[in-house]
């Protein structure tokens, strides 16, 4: 009878001790989801004037869609430049290894040692959305914050500073168009990209009077949040309203919120080689920035000059581009023209 007794008190101990065994394997709250995010670099415009600490920062997207700055030591760093520049990593489609990082906030912050990578269909599904001819389906975002802040512009309006009509002679659309010479065509018509169940929902958050845009109410302060929570806010509502995940049939998706309020000093900012791009205030209506946006998307990064600094290539839109609505007539410099042809011809 005692040696029951002292079994069932063993037995008892040992439980209180021991904890749930679904605890005892719960995931560290301080760790990424995914056991591999999505490379990539985001170029920052710099407004005249102001300061950027950094013009491109290497970002990694989750698979569900959350984005984050990648933190890294000086080696790692490197190793990743070299791993771009020698074509072993694709920007916007290969994958870095993120078991054992850890996240705080919009940070993912590596270990120290080797990156290890893997090739992956990334946040285009596997499509190039860096296509520079034919016609380019892009649709636009007007974002609107809990407190109801967004741009004044109608969604007429903004699809009318975007992709033209009437007496707006130069947009985006008329500007890749005569920069590539006609083989660039920018489309508001999503019917041959999409399949019959996205036009449907599409269809529900674009009309005829604002060809192009929607518009994304998003549940943060934009005054309170840097652009990392923005644009994965936004990112995640516009997946909701349309029902499939961006960039969907789209090549390339600009968000346009009212103003920077966290860690500014950029007009805009796109990811490169990738599909994403965000403008704050009336930046989203330049087409001098429009087209340096977009040629990120295509795999362009920034032009200096003959001093060798950042925006003082003035021959070139991903240079200095023209801070002004109707005057923003130039292209990408012969370099660059060279690169999109490249691109085509690859």
């Amino acid at each position: 009878m005692k040696a029951i007794i002292a079994s069932a008190l063993l037995a008892s101990a040992v439980a209180q001790e021991s904890p749930p065994l679904r605890n005892r394997y719960r995931r560290d709250p301080m760790s990424p989801t995914s056991e591999y995010c999505t490379l990539h670099k985001a170029a920052l415009l710099q407004i005249p004037g102001e300061h950027l600490r950094e013009d491109f920062v290497y970002e990694c997207v989750e698979s569900n869609g959350v984005g984050g700055a990648l933190v890294m030591n000086s080696e790692q760093k490197t190793s990743l430049g070299d791993m771009i520049g020698n074509g072993a990593l694709e920007l916007g489609v290969d994958q870095i290894d993120i078991r054992g990082a850890k996240r705080s906030g919009n940070k993912i912050m590596l270990p120290n040692g080797k990156i290890n990578t893997r090739k992956g269909r990334g946040g285009g599904s596997g499509r190039r959305l860096a296509n520079v001819t034919g016609k380019k389906p892009i649709l636009a975002v007007k974002v609107i914050d809990v407190n109801g802040l967004a741009r004044s512009e109608s969604l007429g309006e903004i699809s009318y500073n975007i992709f033209g009509g009437g007496d707006d002679l130069v947009n985006l659309k008329s500007q890749l168009f005569d920069c590539s010479f006609a083989a660039l065509e920018v489309t508001t018509d999503y019917s041959a990209f999409a399949s019959d169940a996205q036009m449907l929902k599409i269809n529900e958050h674009v009309t005829d009077t604002a060809p192009g845009v929607m518009e994304a109410t998003i549940a943060i302060d934009i005054t309170q949040n840097d652009r990392y929570t923005i644009h994965n806010a936004v990112t995640a509502e516009v997946n909701r309203l349309l029902g499939f995940s961006l960039p969907g049939p789209f090549e390339q998706v600009m968000y346009v919120i009212e103003k920077c309020y966290v860690g500014c000093g950029w007009a805009a900012y796109a990811y490169i080689n990738s599909w994403m791009s965000v403008y704050q205030s009336n930046y989203y209506y330049q087409p001098g920035v429009q087209v340096h946006e977009l040629g990120h998307n295509f795999n362009l990064a920034h032009s200096g000059g003959l001093d060798g600094n950042t925006y003082t290539d003035h021959t070139c839109m991903m240079g200095n581009p023209l801070y002004s609505d109707e005057v923003g007539k130039m292209c990408y410099n012969e370099e660059w023209m060279v690169t999109l042809i490249l691109i085509i011809l690859a």
